[in-house]
């Protein structure tokens, strides 16, 4: 009798250990190719696309391989697992270089001055499970930006009673060439649609790559020449531009901000808004939430544009979908805008992007919310002392998260 019970026990044994064995293999990963043709934009006069650097990009753990098109603008990338992915690929060439292959945004002065055009493009979502070819990826053309989004803090921090604190949000604008620019005029919105925080759908404006849809506008103020922003330098547009950190209404976990250059301040019937007789207004333009008391970015995600409008006044102002308490959007040509910067939720959030591709190819999203976090644009280079960003017009590619914001530094 006992033998027979240990003979079962070693049968049973042996059953659970050849079958944690074939289930070991089973789940091993099967591993495939991926091939993709990337060609220049659709409007140049060459088509494969050779030398653009293109990352394939894992979303769930983060992972990426990044490899090179050849001469025939092909690229395989081979051992891919399965999973969800984004593919994300650029290129620079010289301005003059462009024109000839036919490129039209760019004009004499672009070219004296050696400036290199962005060439881009992005597949968001992706999921792959066995070899593919993805076909044909057309780059999209844009110029590096003059006046650049440097950081944007949106996350907010805890206060030692652990409660959520946002007052401290701010948006950062850097002059990137070695000339003057002039802030007067310049304004700052944050752009319509969900961020990929809930189960709502898209923005319905997403496939509209000619505008940009903004829920709040922010211009500074001037005539044309008081507010000069030197090369390298960059200004500071604060949510509450007060020392956060010691403030009785702030919170020591943050950060000091009483030398923001300028503060957005809501001025209400009721008001609830603070503001710093040191720290000079932003003007109002326009908020689809004529009832709101304060200037939030959304702590899962804001995207941001800077931009300047010949005719701001007469911008077209349209209903908000869905919404019957009578709120309006405003409608923005894609041509005024002078940079973008787009966060979103989570790493797998790409079908919310609100900022059209042609302006900015990507996102990034920070670890979570009210912990800190920051975003801050990558430095390029440094000539003759002079801080250069990097500008692909890519959010995802330009930006990195950061542990704590860094208002006019980079440390």
């Amino acid at each position: 009798m006992k033998f027979n019970i240990s003979l079962i026990s070693i049968i049973c044994i042996l059953t659970i250990l050849f079958a944690c064995e074939d289930d070991m293999y089973d789940k091993e990963a099967k591993l495939f190719t991926v091939d993709i043709q990337v060609n220049y934009p659709v409007h140049y006069n060459v088509s494969e696309a050779n030398e653009v650097s293109v990352r394939l990009i894992n979303i769930e753990n983060g992972l990426c391989v990044n490899e090179v098109t050849a001469q025939t603008g092909k690229v395989t990338f081979e051992n891919v697992k399965k999973g969800a992915y984004r593919i994300s690929c650029g290129k620079k060439i010289p301005a003059a270089l462009a024109v000839t292959y036919g490129e039209t945004i760019v004009n004499q002065e672009d070219i004296d001055d050696g400036r290199l055009v962005n060439l881009n493009a992005t597949i968001e979502d992706l999921k792959l499970g066995e070899t593919a070819d993805l076909g044909v990826l057309n780059l999209k053309s844009s110029l590096p930006g003059t006046y650049l989004i440097k950081e944007v803090y949106y996350t907010g921090s805890i206060t030692p009673n652990e409660r959520a604190y946002y007052a401290d949000h701010f948006v950062e604008i850097f002059n990137n060439t070695d000339k003057v620019i002039f802030a007067d005029s310049l304004c700052v919105a944050t752009v319509y649609g969900p961020n990929g925080n809930t189960d709502s759908s898209p923005t319905e404006f997403s496939i509209d790559p000619e505008h940009v849809y903004l829920t709040f506008v922010w211009m500074v103020p001037g005539t044309g020449k008081q507010y000069p922003i030197m090369p390298g330098k960059s200004i500071i547009i604060a949510q509450d531009g007060i020392n956060h950190r010691d403030d009785p209404n702030g919170n020591p976990n943050s950060i000091d901000l009483s030398d923001a250059t300028w503060e957005t301040f809501l001025l209400r019937d009721i008001q609830k808004d603070i503001d710093v007789s040191e720290v000079p207004n932003m003007k109002e333009i326009f908020t689809n939430r004529p009832n709101t008391h304060d200037w939030i970015l959304h702590s899962y995600g804001s995207s941001i544009v800077i931009f300047k409008s010949s005719d701001i006044e007469n911008l077209e102002v349209i209903p908000e979908p869905q919404n019957t308490q009578g709120y309006t959007i405003m409608k923005l040509p894609s041509k005024d805008v002078l940079d973008g910067f787009e966060s979103l939720a989570y790493a797998n959030s790409g079908i919310f992007k609100r900022i059209p591709e042609s302006l900015d190819a990507g996102f990034i999203y920070c670890n979570g919310i009210f912990n800190s976090e920051s975003c801050r644009r990558k430095v390029e280079d440094v000539v003759d002392g002079r801080i250069i960003l990097q500008d692909t017009n890519n959010s995802g590619e330009d930006f990195e998260v950061i542990s704590f914001p860094t208002p006019y530094e980079f440390e």
